[in-house]
């Protein structure tokens, strides 16, 4: 399953907040009980707003999913405004850059001295256990860029997409508009045009959830292939040329940071030191 970097969520969704509490709720309806062996949800992945305080810049939202909200939202909490725009910085220039003109190597330099960006800011901005936890989630981030392809035809851009789960829902939680895609598309294609038209897209849910029931090792599959995914991005290495740049100020990384790239092979040290600057200009100098 991939995301494209300009798709959307058409689906309803069936976990809503309440005015008094921040954990999702399910709404009551006969599909609850259809599905009450399997906790899925017949909805498509949805753009959910990420709660006040957490970084709010739209680009990059589009490759998260609610751990990593959660994960962000946590660990740059009480940070100041400049480490929130660092942030946001390294993921949509670094790891996530727009430009299409961008060379491979240029991407996996950047992506590398993103990961370095990351990694000074774990040393001098968070506390120990902020900084491994943020860490994590930027080198998942990073391993999720690894992914990008585009289409030939389209010219349209996608990377693998993370498994989606609202906050608040369980562990088992499953998609059931996912596993619409992947295991019935004939369905889901209903489902699209309906919505669309303003049709009757009740009925497509409740069949769909008769057809769980009636192929459990759907779910079971799905939650493999998920949990395979996972662990695949989790353990991608990503060879990191800056990877020996450690400083306790931002000048002094500046200055290994260019050391570094002129000493580096890259055909574009220009883009690099650019990027740097940038990052450095965020933090105040």
């Amino acid at each position: 399953m991939r995301i494209s970097a300009n798709s959307g969520s058409t689906l309803p969704n069936l976990y809503t907040a309440t005015a008094t509490s921040d954990s999702p709720r399910m709404e009551s309806s006969d599909l609850s009980q259809l599905l009450r062996h399997d906790t899925v949800e017949l909805s498509d992945v949805v753009s959910r707003e990420l709660p006040i305080g957490v970084i709010e810049h739209k680009p990059a939202q589009m490759y998260f999913n609610e751990e990593i909200k959660a994960s962000l939202d946590k660990v740059l909490a009480g940070k100041g405004p400049e480490v929130r725009e660092a942030v946001d910085r390294l993921i949509e220039s670094n790891l996530f850059a727009a430009n299409v003109d961008y060379s491979s190597e240029e991407r996996s330099a950047l992506t590398e001295a993103g990961l370095t960006q990351a990694k000074f800011l774990a040393d001098n901005y968070m506390q120990p256990e902020e900084g491994s936890e943020f860490l994590d989630t930027i080198k998942l981030l990073a391993a999720v860029a690894t992914t990008r392809q585009i289409d030939p035809e389209t010219g349209r851009v996608s990377y693998v997409e993370l498994p989606q789960k609202p906050r608040g829902a369980p562990e088992d939680y499953v998609s059931a508009g996912d596993l619409m895609k992947k295991y019935d598309p004939e369905s889901y294609s209903k489902l699209q045009e309906a919505i669309v038209s303003g049709g009757n897209t009740g009925s497509i849910h409740i069949q769909f959830a008769k057809k769980l029931q009636q192929n459990p090792d759907w779910v079971k599959a799905y939650r493999e292939d998920q949990d395979k995914l996972m662990k695949g991005l989790r353990s991608t290495q990503i060879d990191n040329r800056f990877e020996s740049v450690n400083a306790s100020n931002i000048n002094d990384f500046v200055d290994s940071m260019k050391n570094q790239i002129a000493g580096s092979s890259l055909s574009n040290k220009d883009l690099i030191l650019a990027n740097t600057l940038a990052f450095a200009r965020t933090l105040g100098i």
